[in-house]
This record gives C-alpha cells, sequence and structure tokens, in this order.
C-alpha cells in the first residue's frame, strides 16, 4: 500500500472519530449522537473497509494485539493462569462477610474453578466490534463475532449499545437468526480498538458492565486501547479505568503497555455488581479518554490538519499491531 491510500484510510478512520465527539461535544446527547450515527450506512461502511484493509494489509510487527489477547487467554484457561490468579489472591486478600452473605474480593466459586480446571473445550469468546473475525483462526476459540457494520459475513451484525443481555437460557448458539445475548454465556469478551470509538464516556461503561454480564464466573474481559504515548504519560487514565472496572466487579490480572496499545485483562471476581445498566453514567468520570476534553466550534467547516498532523496519523496507524 502507498503513503497516499495509508493516509487517506487512517484520515478515514480519525475523521469519523472526529466527528462522533464533535457532535456529541455540541448537543450533549449521546444517545441522539449514536442514534444518527447509526443512520450513517454509507459512512459506517467506508470506516469499516478502511480498518478492515489497514489491518490485513498495513498493521504488522511483533506488538500484535490479537495473538497478545490469544496468548493471554491461553496462559490463563489452560496452563495454570487461573490457579496460580485464585490462589495468590486467596493469601493476599483478607475477605470480608457482607450481610448478604458475600465476600468482598475474589469469589470462591467452587463449581466455576473446576469448570475451567484440565480444560478440554473450546473458549466461548465474544468479539465486540470484530471488523472481520480475527480471532476464528484460532482452534481453542468457538468465536461469535458483532460489529455494528460487519466488513465480513462472518461478523453479526449488531448494535451492542442497544443489545439487550437475558437472563441464563439453555441457548447454545448466536445466529443471524437468533442473536440474542444471555447472562454468563462466555468465557471471554474482547473489546479491541472499539471503546475509544464510543464518543461518550457513559456508553464505554455500558459496553464494560454488559461484557461483565455476559461473562462466566473467573471469565477473561480483554480490552485494548490505542496510545502512542510513553509508558507513564496516560499512567493516570489507566489506573482510572482499573478503578472503573473494579466497581463493575472485574480485578486486572494483566496489563501491558506496547508500543501504541494499552493492554489488558481483566478477571470476572464477583457475580454481584456495584453498579447497574441505569447507574453506569456514575463511572462516565473513570473511563474518559485524551480526546473527551477537546473543543469544538459549531459550524460545519471541514476538519483541516497541517501536514505534521496527517504524517503523525499516518504514522499511528502505520505501526498498530495487526489484526490478523
Amino acid at each position: 500500500m502507498d503513503k497516499t491510500e495509508h493516509l487517506s484510510l487512517s484520515n478515514t478512520i480519525k475523521d469519523v472519530h472526529e466527528k462522533l465527539r464533535k457532535s456529541l461535544h455540541l448537543t450533549q446527547d449521546p444517545n441522539r449522537v449514536w442514534q444518527e450515527h447509526v443512520r450513517e450506512e454509507d459512512l459506517r461502511k467506508k470506516y469499516s473497509q478502511a480498518m478492515m484493509k489497514l489491518a490485513t494489509e498495513v498493521w504488522g510487527g511483533k506488538d500484535c494485539r490479537i495473538e497478545w489477547s490469544y496468548k493471554t487467554c491461553t496462559d490463563f484457561f489452560y496452563h495454570g493462569g487461573l490457579e496460580k490468579f485464585l490462589s495468590r489472591e486467596k493469601k493476599i486478600k483478607e475477605f470480608s462477610i457482607t450481610e448478604e452473605g458475600e465476600k468482598n474480593g475474589v469469589s470462591d466459586d467452587g463449581m466455576q474453578i473446576n469448570n475451567y480446571l484440565n480444560m478440554n473445550r473450546q473458549l466461548k469468546l465474544l468479539d465486540i466490534g470484530s471488523c472481520y473475525n480475527p480471532f476464528s483462526k484460532f482452534s481453542e476459540f468457538s468465536c461469535v463475532a458483532i460489529d455494528l457494520t460487519p466488513a465480513t459475513e462472518d461478523v453479526l451484525p449488531c448494535d451492542f449499545l442497544q443489545a439487550e443481555i437475558n437472563k441464563s437460557s439453555n441457548v447454545e448458539d448466536i445466529s443471524d437468526s437468533n442473536l440474542e445475548f444471555f447472562e454468563e454465556s462466555f468465557d471471554v469478551v474482547v473489546m479491541s480498538l472499539v471503546l475509544e470509538y464510543l464518543p461518550a464516556a457513559e456508553q464505554r461503561a455500558i459496553f464494560c458492565f454488559k461484557a461483565w454480564q455476559l461473562l462466566h464466573q473467573n471469565g477473561l474481559c480483554i480490552i485494548i486501547t490505542p496510545d502512542s504515548k510513553s509508558l507513564h504519560h496516560n499512567a493516570p487514565m489507566m489506573k482510572s479505568w482499573k478503578t472503573a472496572l473494579e466497581k463493575i466487579g472485574f480485578k486486572r490480572i494483566k496489563y501491558e503497555k506496547l508500543t501504541h496499545l494499552h493492554c489488558m485483562a481483566f478477571c470476572k471476581v464477583s457475580r454481584i455488581s456495584s453498579v447497574d445498566i441505569s447507574s453506569c453514567k456514575s463511572l462516565s468520570d473513570l473511563l474518559y479518554i485524551p480526546q473527551d476534553f477537546k473543543s469544538y466550534v459549531n459550524d460545519d467547516s471541514p476538519i483541516e490538519r497541517s501536514e505534521e498532523e496527517s504524517q503523525s496519523i499516518c504514522e499511528q496507524f502505520l505501526e498498530l499491531p495487526n489484526r490478523d
């Protein structure tokens, strides 16, 4: 891919993000902004195709987010990671018993622990904002890939922000004709390069809470978000995200700053959350991204960038790890 096409694709991604954030800044109405975006089918298709082309033709290198996610999951479920995590937490955590009889900390749910011991089955994985189902190449995963605007036919169209999470059911498979979600039905939920797509922090909180609902006890939530700054530049933001996820009912088990990415893995440690779907707004101050603080003027002029800014965008997308 030549530099001109690369820059054009990168600008397509950047412009959609900018448009969403500008609309939110001017209207202060996340629901309205999202519904307007859902109606912009042509724009979303252009974005989706740009993402897939960048992922499959440009992004590469050792710092691959898909490989990172794969190794994190297999180490945790197949190679003793869960047992080590629970053993360590049991030693360092002093549990206090609440009035409900629940423990404050890691829940010792024997049934679910046994479910993951001596694993000889596939892990059921939900890939939110999948684009083109990159995890399907791994035999260890039984994948359900969803996206607001799928780039390939094996990804199911779904507005996850509006999706309802139902009580547990015996339904095993999700298909085009049966796109329903049920509590505690997945071993892994992946949100890779997706939370920053959402213009409002409240919407990011909803995604994280729904991920918690969908996971089995001791299941993993993988979150990957871009950042080309140095390791410590946005450390307060990562600490804030960690706090938000812990309030929902997660415990961070792994964090790694790759060249242009923050990679995080959270274990579902509690089946009771301090928030619910209606109170996700309370986490808004925690799930912020730097772009949330940008100001926009109320005009319809196109977004203009200097040559230096455009080159920076190109380099950032050039260095992002690949998706396949």
